[in-house]
């Protein structure tokens, strides 16, 4: 049986680039550099390379180059976004650039066509930010040159290795990233915690003994600053005390990472870093009946606002569905990112049943009484009371949830109020059971989501 210790030696060395990799990640970053600092503008001030690469953080087939461009303090907002987009369109044009956006729109592009090994398709992001002193922040992104000099002087080579060790677990169950898909541990996250814990295995231990509202920092703490912090846990950044890494990680990841935590300390093994597998057609065709599917194309757009806009969707209908009586056991939306999208809820009961039961007040209480039957009682079918309450039945005129569904999305329709998922909708959309038709490999990709993030709790 492997120990702990064999398997993070082994996940640490094959998940360190090789001098290859990092001689050819090198040369992209100084051509990229280049072509930044040829874009002539006196307002930026400084260039700053961070990002997992800067930081010696990056996995072996998994990385990316961020180039902070730090522009000048007194330059208005507009005019800052501006440059920001200018300056990363430029230096990126050869590899199709487009926005992203964060508090402030930034560029990405992806250098494809590497070789020998390396994987293809490096995620490269110019971002601007103002060149500010510590705790004089004008954007979010004015924290992160600073980040990378922390990193850069306080990461040896073996903190590096657990970083990289922590990372593909957190990859392999799902929970890596921060942005709004995935919502999730960033990179700088994960060197903050090995900072603090010393090791792969110590971080995992702390979360497996996770308490409610735990707080974690590298310096002493103040009580009082802390209170104004509301997450499940708090992760101060060691650049900025009045910033809580927390926030941005949604409570379903972190429930992963607790529970993943245990299990892996309980029985160690290789497996918990392997990429989740193909979920089997058995437990897919067991619930394909239960499952509610909304699919509709989408006008393509920054994938952070398009999937806050499908994440924010998701929720409404969900609790109107279950406003209706239908109980959401599990729920998700997905989307390539270019032209399809679908919500997917898993559902207890598809069809309610015709006699829809009303719990009234009561009857000590007058009035609301007379209300409830003034109310309800024309329209029921029988009024009566029951252990001191006025109770009556009405017949259901919507019983199936396709029904109720379409219901749904057409009243938002029609409200006039016809931006992102809705506008989305507004252009065309299909509902049915997963049991009532052939589904495409977009939506079986969407389902194998829904229902394999959790597998690492049978390993």
């Amino acid at each position: 049986m492997n120990t702990i210790d064999d398997i993070t030696r082994e996940i640490s060395d094959s998940s360190s680039p090789s001098k290859l990799n990092q001689k050819k990640l090198e040369k992209i970053s100084r051509e990229i550099e280049n072509e930044i600092m040829n874009f002539k503008d006196n307002r930026i001030l400084e260039l700053i390379v961070g990002g997992s690469f800067a930081k010696g953080t990056w996995l072996e087939n998994d990385t990316d180059i961020d180039f902070f461009v730090m522009i000048e303090s007194t330059v208005e907002r507009k005019e800052f976004e501006e440059i920001g987009k200018s300056v990363g369109l430029y230096a990126l044009r050869k590899y199709k650039p487009y926005l992203r956006y964060s508090e402030h729109p930034y560029v990405e592009g992806i250098v494809e066509g590497i070789v020998d090994g390396m994987v293809e398709g490096i995620r490269i992001n110019i971002v601007p930010c103002y060149k500010v002193e510590k705790n004089k922040w004008k954007s979010a992104a004015d924290r992160s040159p600073f980040h990378t000099i922390f990193m850069q002087r306080s990461l040896n080579d073996y903190l590096k290795g657990q970083v990289r060790v922590l990372k593909k677990f957190l990859k392999s169950i799902g929970i890596y990233g921060s942005q709004i898909s995935v919502s999730g541990f960033s990179g700088y996250v994960t060197e903050v915690l090995v900072l603090k814990y010393g090791s792969f295995r110590n971080v995992l231990q702390t979360f497996a003994d996770l308490k409610s509202n735990y707080i974690i920092s590298l310096e002493s703490l103040n009580e009082k600053g802390i209170g104004k912090f509301d997450s499940p846990i708090i992760i101060i950044d060691p650049i900025d005390s009045n910033r809580n890494l927390g926030a941005a990680i949604s409570s379903e990841c972190l429930a992963k990472f607790v529970l993943a935590s245990r299990l892996f300390l309980k029985e160690p093994s290789i497996e918990f870093f392997k990429r989740p597998r193909k979920s089997s057609s058995k437990i897919i065709n067991s619930i394909k009946s239960n499952l509610l599917i909304i699919e509709f194309k989408i006008q393509k757009r920054s994938p952070d606002i398009l999937w806050g806009q499908l994440k924010r969707k998701l929720t409404s209908i969900s609790r109107q569905l279950e406003n209706a009586r239908f109980k959401v056991i599990k729920k998700i939306c997905f989307t390539d990112e270019k032209e399809h999208a679908v919500f997917i809820f898993m559902i207890e009961f598809t069809n309610l049943s015709k006699l829809n039961l009303n719990l009234g007040p009561e009857i000590f209480r007058k009035n609301e009484t007379n209300s409830f039957i003034k109310k309800r009682g024309k329209g029921s079918i029988m009024l009566w009371t029951d252990d001191l309450r006025i109770v009556c039945i009405e017949e259901r005129k919507k019983t199936s949830i396709k029904e109720h569904a379409n219901q749904i999305i057409l009243k938002d329709i029609e409200s006039g109020n016809r931006k992102g998922a809705t506008l989305d909708l507004s252009n065309g959309y299909s509902v049915y059971l997963g049991n009532e038709r052939k589904l495409s490999g977009f939506i079986s990709t969407a389902i194998d989501f829904m229902v394999r993030d959790g597998e690492f709790i049978k390993l």
